[in-house]
């Protein structure tokens, strides 16, 4: 009888055990649910309450982020965002939780697109997560987070470059057909070229001077140089990694700028990043070719 009572309490035992372990795990899944949702609204309130005091980030370039950091993009991101969410997905979700800790790994997919461009095509990221919390006076908060990006697909980066190395030309023609700056921002091509540009853009002129993008908008606001056509004839775009990718080609142009009569062949080369804004040049070189 003493050994079938003691049979008894293990099972029971175990059974408490199982049902407490699933009861924790569906804590998680219920907390991780709120903190995506948290991430995509831009929620710094929960986010400040869900975060530890020691949190730290790995993104997924290596860099690593505190808490007050994060709390501080995301506020920045909240009041002026720079990209729009439109998903983030987790699957292949993993729980493991020992007694008040808990380690989460998963698969996650996340989609964005620029704030100004919504209809363009979404950047989609792919990768791996993991995570570890602690369950504290009740709650659960996050300790430490590391995300692991999966190479993006080569094929998708180069003709999202390509094609945005065509626009950037047929921008450059209808800017300079001679209309005026308020026909200009009225259209909207003078938003979508200023997009085109990274903040940082630098170009490296045919003349060995340099210009920036404030005077590169500038020059295509003044209206004084006037073009005809501006044809692409070689246009090649090599993917370096998730962000970058480069574009090398030739282009010929043919207008008028005030006085001088322009027809020039040129050739470039484009370096274009994608950092949550779509794509954008960040540094151009232009040369004049030999014909």
């Amino acid at each position: 009888m003493r050994e079938l009572l003691l049979l008894a309490a293990v099972v029971t035992g175990g059974s408490t055990s199982a049902s407490a372990q699933r009861s924790a795990e569906q804590e998680v899944r219920t907390f991780l649910a709120a903190y995506d949702s948290a991430v995509m609204q831009r929620d710094t309130a929960f986010l400040a309450r869900a975060l530890s005091a020691e949190y730290v980030l790995t993104g997924a370039s290596g860099r690593k982020s505190e808490r007050e950091q994060v709390l501080r993009f995301y506020a920045r991101e909240r009041a002026a965002p720079s990209y729009r969410r439109i998903s983030l997905q987790h699957d292949n979700v993993i729980i493991r939780v020992v007694g008040r800790m808990a380690l989460v790994t998963n698969d996650y997919t996340a989609r964005t697109s620029p704030v100004d461009a919504p209809n363009d095509e979404p950047e989609v990221t792919r990768g791996r997560h993991t995570g570890v919390f602690e369950k504290r006076d009740g709650r659960w908060v996050v300790l430490a987070e590391q995300d692991t990006e999966q190479p993006h697909d080569d094929s998708t980066m180069v003709r999202q470059v390509t094609n945005a190395g065509r626009q950037f030309y047929e921008l450059t023609q209808r800017l300079s057909s001679g209309r005026d700056s308020a026909s200009l921002e009225q259209r909207g091509d003078l938003a979508v070229f200023a997009r085109l540009l990274a903040d940082d853009f630098i170009c490296t002129c045919g003349n060995g001077g340099t210009t920036g993008k404030a005077q590169e908008l500038a020059r295509v606001m003044d209206g004084r140089r006037k073009l005809e056509s501006v044809r692409l004839l070689q246009h090649a775009v090599v993917a370096i990694d998730n962000n970058s990718a480069v574009e090398t080609g030739e282009v010929r142009i043919v207008g008028q700028d005030e006085d001088l009569r322009i027809d020039v062949l040129l050739r470039f080369t484009k370096t274009w990043v994608s950092w949550g804004h779509g794509w954008q040049i960040i540094a151009q070189h232009l040369s004049v070719a030999r014909e």
